[in-house]
């Protein structure tokens, strides 16, 4: 079984989160790796996880939350929106 799994990256290595901030389930590198992986622009990739620009630019510096990291890895599966089945 292939699991996922995101390594957390130290906080200090995110100074513009402020002492006691969570860090970066998926570090910034990897972000920047899913986006060249993928070839995604900051702009599609903005759209296709419904965020800003701001936000892609900033997950490239700082890295992403686990709920991010969790959508990049569905979208470079290729998985769909999931949908209740009928």
């Amino acid at each position: 079984m292939n699991v996922v799994a995101f390594r957390a990256e130290k906080e200090d290595e995110h100074p513009a989160r402020g002492p006691g901030a969570r860090p970066a389930a998926m570090g910034a590198t990897d972000f920047d790796a899913w986006l060249k992986h993928l070839g995604f622009s900051e702009r599609h990739a903005a759209r296709v996880l419904q965020v800003g620009r701001a936000t892609i630019a900033r997950y490239r510096r700082e890295g992403a939350s686990a709920h991010i990291g969790y959508a990049c890895t569905a979208i470079a599966l290729g998985m769909p929106i999931w949908q209740k089945a009928e």
